[in-house]
């Protein structure tokens, strides 16, 4: 028999198991000869590239040992033979994409043989894979007016193997257009200076894993205030709801300091996949705005204008993910 355990964790959301690689064959009591150490796999599981499993532990050394490699679900579990698979290589194939990998060590002693499992790889993936895969964008946090630090998350990312991180600022005009990349600005923090006023500044993140290379974008910050500004966004606005076609789409007004603010005023604009180069979006002036099929493809954004007496400032929302 083999065995598995399955940890369920629960938070407020509800609940999500995760799987350990299965263990055994188990030896009868009082064996002629174990496995003491599970073996394990070492390789990327990715199409076209080669795993190697090691023979793993054994009391006493085996004479021999054979390797049978099988096709798992992604979990590692309900296992079947990979036909003609019996070295301690194996190079991963098309029909391996999807599912977990595991190998079949049999080692011999004499009369007595013994089989163990191998610790299974994590689900194999196709070989036209490039990159990580970003599951939440990176984001900016900070005050919106020259002399002003932002700031940058990384976001989100899945990948292959250790994914490494680099980071780029840049300088656009009002319409998230004309972008320049500002020198030396390539950590997570931006200090905002003079020649950002009026400007909007962008964030993006270079993902690399064992793949390659992926880019994320933050929505773009500004335009940005004068330092002692009467009025500068201290919080991005935000929009909320579904960017599908018949959707209803509604901007906050953000958070805005020192003054009080009087009105607030909205202009929707559609723009590129990644809330760059953005047009105005005729007769849309509400908080709210109907998405339609013409939005298709394109991030939304909402530019929310704030007045205290005499005082205007813009702000742009944080961009919806395209249309689709």
């Amino acid at each position: 028999m083999t065995i598995g355990l399955t940890v369920i964790a629960t938070d407020q959301a509800g609940s999500t198991p995760a799987y350990s690689s299965l263990v055994g064959p188990v030896a009868e009591a009082k064996p002629l000869l174990v496995s003491t150490a599970q073996p394990q796999i070492t390789g990327l599981p990715i199409e076209g590239k080669p795993l190697q499993v090691t023979a793993g532990a054994w009391s006493p050394a085996p004479a021999s040992v054979t390797y049978a490699w099988q096709r798992c679900n992604v979990n590692g579990r309900v296992c079947t033979a990979i036909a003609g698979a019996t070295a301690a290589a194996y190079t991963v194939g098309a029909a391996d994409v999807g599912h977990a990998l595991v190998a079949l060590v049999q080692a011999s002693f004499g009369k007595t043989t013994q089989g163990a499992l191998s610790a299974a790889s994590t689900a194999a993936i196709g070989g036209d894979i490039s990159g990580p895969i970003h599951t939440a964008a990176p984001v900016v946090a900070g005050s919106a007016a020259a002399r002003g630090q932002l700031t940058g998350s990384t976001g989100i990312w899945t990948g292959v193997g250790t994914i490494g991180y680099g980071y780029q600022w840049y300088r656009c005009d009002a319409a998230g257009a004309h972008c320049s990349s500002v020198h030396g600005a390539t950590k997570t923090t931006y200090r905002l200076v003079p020649k950002d006023i009026g400007e909007t500044i962008g964030f993006t993140v270079r993902a690399t894993d064992s793949t390659g290379t992926a880019f994320a974008y933050a929505s773009l910050v500004g335009p940005i205030a004068a330092a002692g500004s009467p009025l500068e966004a201290s919080a991005q606005p935000a929009v909320t709801g579904s960017p599908a076609p018949g959707s209803t789409l509604t901007a906050s007004q953000g958070t805005w300091s020192p003054a009080t603010v009087d009105r607030y005023t909205y202009a929707w604009q559609r723009c590129n996949a990644n809330g760059r180069l953005c047009a105005a979006i005729a007769g849309a002036t509400s908080a709210s705005y109907a998405v339609t099929a013409g939005d298709t493809g394109h991030a939304l954004v909402a530019v929310v204008t704030a007045t205290a007496g005499s005082a205007t400032q813009a702000a742009l929302s944080g961009a919806t993910l395209p249309v689709a």
